[in-house]
């Protein structure tokens, strides 16, 4: 008997595995592999479970900096490979990366790949904190670029020539995966709701970094012009973030009668299809699944000019581009889209297009499936 191939999964939280890659899971069962994820119970455990994939609880802390709590997140996660004894190990993100590549030590028959889902706040500020962890991280990138049983995955161009310029990563060992793949089967494409308020959407966290209060200034501005303008936002706060917004802007969003939050919903195509317009103004992203998911279903887009924002979202092709922080730019980018339904329209074919081009979700799994094995 053909032994099955073994697979884990090494992510920080059980809520972010079902968002991004249970999918991909499903589809690695369906091609004979056992699935494992190790990750944070937060009490979604039983979802992951129930398509088969089997759970291993750690206790991690994303954005801890306790040489403690490091180490014993690497004693834990090495009892789950010699517990679970997987051909594969898929590290997601950050942190995971500094647990797995301090864990590969002791695993060096197991092949070890690593998506960096984006370079996050640390790439971004400029403190000492930020400065500081920038250096820790190019030195684990660089660690990683000599170990031949390590393979990096990123999600868009301006990781990829950062990893070849900046770390000098030999190409064979570092792939473009764009995300998780959209299944364009279930984000249908719809057209826009009828109806005379215009509606601007936003799915995601509830973080600075993700330009949320850009947002709302800059729609505070719009709507002064535009009386009819009305702004969905679904996403949790996300409290361990160092940039969740502030309490004062959450209670005022809170207050505000042309803004509705509607928090967590398992559904977001209600915001999508509810929709005229969608944005994100984040400083920078690894591929973001909200775009995709407003580009899937045909809304056209505002989005930062940054690094994987730019992946989806093309300046007078499917979107309005802006600089991030230009809340000028964000009220007059709202305006011309609320104000110009044949541009809306214009650019919702194309958001389209673009995912359907090369962010299919079938074509997205089968590239994890070939590098897997080869």
């Amino acid at each position: 008997m053909i032994k099955k191939k073994s697979i884990l999964f090494l992510v920080t939280e059980d809520w972010y595995f079902i968002s991004h890659r249970i999918k991909l899971a499903i589809f690695l069962k369906k091609k004979g592999y056992i699935v494992h994820v190790c990750c944070k119970n937060t009490g979604e455990f039983k979802t992951i479970t129930d398509e088969g994939v089997k759970c291993h609880d750690i206790e991690a802390k994303r954005k801890s900096l306790s040489t403690l709590q490091l180490f014993n997140e690497v004693i834990t996660f090495c009892k789950c490979i010699k517990k679970v004894k997987p051909d594969i190990v898929h590290l997601i993100s950050m942190r995971p990366a500094v647990v797995g590549l301090l864990t590969s030590l002791a695993f060096k028959k197991v092949k070890f790949f690593v998506t960096f889902t984006g370079l996050g706040f640390i790439f971004i500020r400029d403190d000492i904190k930020a400065k500081t962890l920038r250096f820790l991280i190019k030195f684990l990138f660089i660690i990683i670029s000599k170990l031949k049983f390590f393979k990096v995955i990123v999600q868009n161009k301006d990781d990829y020539n950062f990893f070849i310029k900046k770390i000098y990563f030999k190409k064979n060992r570092i792939s473009i995966i764009r995300g998780s793949g959209i299944d364009l089967k279930y984000y249908k494409k719809t057209n826009e709701p009828k109806g005379e308020n215009i509606i601007v959407g936003y799915a995601g966290r509830m973080l600075e970094d993700k330009g949320v209060h850009w947002l709302i200034e800059g729609f505070k501005l719009a709507v002064k012009e535009k009386k009819n303008l009305l702004l969905l936002l679904a996403g949790s706060l996300d409290k361990e973030n160092p940039t969740t917004i502030s309490k004062e802007l959450f209670n005022e969003i809170n207050t505000m009668k042309t803004v509705k939050y509607l928090g967590n919903i398992k559904d977001v195509r209600n915001i999508w299809n509810k929709s005229h317009i969608g944005v994100l103004l984040s400083k920078r992203e690894g591929l973001p699944l909200s775009l995709m998911e407003a580009a899937a279903v045909g809304r056209p887009l505002i989005a930062t000019d940054v690094p994987g924002c730019r992946e989806i979202a093309i300046n007078k092709y499917n979107a309005i581009t802006l600089k991030a922080g230009d809340i000028l730019s964000v009220k007059n980018a709202i305006l011309k889209l609320a104000s110009d339904k044949g541009l809306r329209n214009k650019l919702a074919k194309n958001s389209r297009k673009i995912v359907e081009s090369d962010m299919e979700k079938k074509k997205i799994f089968e590239k994890y499936f070939l590098i897997y094995n080869n």
